[in-house]
């Protein structure tokens, strides 16, 4: 058995796109509760730099992003699996759009001012200013995170109405059982309608609605809660698995190098280059609470870059 462990905090929304996976597939894990805001001094050094939620290890393999996380769950426990090989282009395409731009539209929807007048975190000015702060120096250098409400709520209600119309006649976008579209759609709509407040939206999207229940019907698996210093022990005491293989043009195996992600989290991960290939970068790094660990990303989405 492969045990897991997910480094997530309970309203994230990437988080709740792997718990549900994990759900589906009816497997146990363990899972690390790590701050929202900086400082995150247990997960970054296992993942040196990189900032994003949730992270996944397995052993002294972290792997970083829901996109190269979601497969390796679905390569570990192939049943059912969330990746049919007669659409693994067009789903790649259709998830790192709503990863990205259907998921940016769905925080300024999320954050509208009348979802954040019963928040606890917002009414508080210090505890506000202090997430502010925070994602403020995280988006640091980019400009593809915000968008106004104004932008951003018709582009979600025109895909809403059409989920809504679609699941009129399937129980879920893969048809008769989900695929990793699912997913995906599944923790934008979540981070929206778990607010109270913006719950009444759903009435006007009935089907839509019934497919978030049956999509939160398939659970979060089993899990366990452990301390980020237990999970800095399982990582020292494990040995790499990531497989040594450069085919990238231009980089050789052991290249210094820095990878980090092209839309926003400008914090580099710099170590070893062990795996450069169309689908996965694979970083190791050496850190003194850690050991030797090898940081994996997928290839769509970040960039990697030698460092001189």
């Amino acid at each position: 058995m492969t045990d897991l462990i997910l480094h997530q905090y309970a309203a994230s929304p990437f988080s709740e796109k792997v718990r549900c996976l994990l759900g589906y597939k009816q497997q146990s894990y363990q899972t690390v509760q790590i701050p929202v805001i900086m400082p995150k001094p247990d997960l970054m050094a296992l993942t040196g730099g990189y900032r994003k939620t949730p992270v996944l290890q397995v052993g002294a393999d972290i792997y970083c992003d829901t996109a190269i996380i979601c497969s390796l769950i679905d390569r570990l426990y192939p049943a059912n699996s969330v990746y049919p090989d007669a659409q693994m282009a067009t789903l790649g395409a259709a998830t790192h759009w709503t990863d990205t731009f259907l998921f940016k539209v769905s925080v300024a929807v999320a954050f509208q001012p009348k979802a954040l007048a019963g928040s606890d975190l917002f009414n508080d000015p210090a505890s506000a200013e202090a997430f502010m702060a925070d994602r403020a120096d995280f988006s640091k250098g980019s400009t593809q995170l915000g968008i106004d409400l104004a932008i951003a709520e018709p582009h979600w209600l025109m895909h809403i109405a059409r989920l809504d119309s679609q699941f009129a006649t399937s129980n879920f976008l893969g048809g008769d059982s989900p695929n990793i579209l699912d997913f995906s759609t599944y923790h934008c709509c979540w981070f929206v309608y778990k607010n109270e407040v913006l719950q009444s939206d759903l009435e006007s999207f009935p089907a839509l609605a019934q497919w978030m229940a049956r999509m939160a019907a398939l659970g979060h698996g089993n899990s366990t809660s452990i301390s980020g210093e237990a999970a800095i022990e399982v990582a020292r005491n494990s040995e790499i698995i990531a497989e040594q293989r450069v085919t990238r043009p231009g980089f050789v195996l052991g290249d210094k190098v820095a990878v980090m992600p092209i839309d926003y989290g400008f914090q580099p991960t710099q170590g070893e280059l062990l795996v450069a290939t169309q689908e996965e970068l694979v970083v190791k790094r050496m850190d003194e609470r850690v050991g030797e660990v090898a940081v994996h990303f997928p290839s769509q989405g970040f960039q990697v870059n030698k460092v001189i």
